[in-house]
């Protein structure tokens, strides 16, 4: 396994920056401000819905079924296909064979989710949904059902604010990646599809707040869901993870610093800011996160000696222009742990992302462009046995019994750009065209495809 070295400089650097960045935004003055509360929001389910608000199409537009007063219920269907061409590919470089391997790949599943508040100091609520495809391609089992949130809200004379159950916890403040919400989190941003709703975890959440200010102390207990020999849901208390974060508003600015701990894991240490500057036109998040080792490393050895430094750190910003309808998203991240990882892209050393999107065209919402563009730098070879070992979509024993080379290369991309210029005839009815390019690695030519997505009849209910 290879082992990180971290220079000793990149700490000093990435400390200097932040905290200079802190410095010159804290000069920025509130005048005009202009943020996107969904963006930075602490949680992504909403605890500030009004309950009296009339059951109409206002309502519905915005994804509620039924309002009672008490009790709201809504969704929404996920209802499309895209196919992908590949026009240019340097190991098949015949049109005709490309276009017939076009793939297919449907878009189909729903949520719901129920909001129940029977007092004034008492919330109910849940959110769940179904996905196709309904069975799993490696098991028999079936999987069509996924429970995303199921928790409890309740509070001590509106001081103390606790929160019990499965649920999603929004620490970090980026966009495309947030090293800070993955301490808690049980899967990571999916920088192609930002906007979807990671998977939380099982914790006792406590919101403390302080008087006359906006001030307050998030504590958290995260028991373990880890099998005991594979054969149980049960598990030692002793595992039970612990973590806190402070959330200090200065001005426009909000500063998090947090920690977390768990018993023969990797501790962590995290620092967030989110502000605006130039007269609050423009939104600027960065996260700090200090891990001491891998969980590599920690798997294979608890003691608390000879383990690697890790350090992770992003920055980015966000403008929009409401006239013409144009917004602009851009992050960068610096990962140097590349003996773990979570999701279908690497994230080991430099990484950036952009998106820019034009939601009027032509003088007209029907016509929207998005161009999007994700690098990392950093990327190393991996095979299936890496994979596997490192919790991948397939497990250990899958993989001996499939009959595969564990030494198969797996290509991840180390960059991807595309554009999708969209056209919306009617409501509920969206067609996109455009390339999708991806390189492998950089000495190799990249593979150019041609994307068609559909969007049919999906929206929330």
């Amino acid at each position: 396994m290879k082992k990180i070295f971290v220079h000793k400089k990149i700490p000093c650097l990435l400390f200097s920056v932040l905290f200079a960045s802190i410095n010159l935004f804290a000069q920025s003055s509130d005048d005009d401000l202009f943020m996107d509360d969904d963006l930075f929001m602490e949680e992504t389910t909403d605890d500030t819905t009004e309950l009296n608000k009339p059951y109409g199409k206002d309502l519905l537009s915005k994804g509620v079924l039924f309002d009672s007063g008490a009790i709201k219920i809504g969704g929404n269907f996920n209802l499309g296909l895209s196919t992908l061409t590949p026009l240019y590919k340097e190991s098949e470089k015949d049109l005709g064979t490309n276009i017939k391997n076009t793939t297919l790949t449907p878009d189909i599943g729903s949520w719901l989710y129920v909001d129940a508040r029977p007092t004034q100091s008492l919330r109910m609520y849940t959110k769940f949904g179904i996905k196709y495809p309904f069975t799993s391609s490696t098991t028999t089992s079936t999987n069509w059902f996924t429970l995303k949130e199921l928790f409890s809200d309740f509070n001590i004379k509106e001081r103390a604010f606790f929160r019990f159950g499965l649920h999603t916890v929004s620490w970090g403040t980026g966009y495309f990646f947030s090293p800070v919400s993955d301490i808690i989190n049980t899967s990571s941003i999916d920088p192609e599809n930002a906007d979807e709703q990671v998977d939380g975890c099982l914790n006792l959440r406590t919101q403390i707040t302080f008087n006359n200010t906006q001030n307050c102390l998030w504590l958290y207990v995260i028991p373990s869901t880890d099998f005991i020999n594979n054969t149980s849901f049960d598990s030692y208390a002793r595992d039970t993870a612990f973590a806190a974060k402070g959330d200090f508003v200065f001005g426009p600015w909000e500063l998090g610093l947090g920690s977390y701990y768990k018993n023969e894991n990797a501790p962590k240490v995290m620092f967030t800011a989110t502000g605006p500057i130039f007269k609050g036109k423009v939104n600027i998040y960065s996260e700090f996160v200090y891990q001491y080792g891998t969980q590599t490393e920690w798997s294979n050895n608890t003691d608390w000696n000879d383990k690697t430094s890790v350090f992770m750190a992003t920055a980015g910003f966000m403008r929009i222009w409401k006239t013409p309808s144009i917004t602009l998203l851009g992050q960068y991240y610096y990962d140097s742990n590349d003996s773990d990882f979570n999701h279908k892209y690497m994230t080991a050393g430099h990484n950036a992302a952009l998106a820019l999107s034009f939601g009027r065209l032509f003088g007209s919402t029907d016509f929207t462009l998005t161009l999007f563009g994700l690098v990392n730098f950093g990327k190393y070879e991996l095979t299936l046995l890496d994979l596997a070992m490192q919790g991948g979509s397939f497990s250990l024993p899958q993989l001996a019994v499939s009959g595969v080379d564990p030494n198969t290369i797996v290509e991840i991309p180390c960059a991807i750009f595309s554009a999708l210029f969209n056209y919306s005839p009617i409501k509920e009815i969206t067609l996109g065209l455009g390339p999708y390019i991806t390189f492998s690695a950089w000495d190799k030519a990249p593979v150019v495809n041609l994307k068609l997505q559909a969007t049919l009849g999906g929206g929330k209910f």
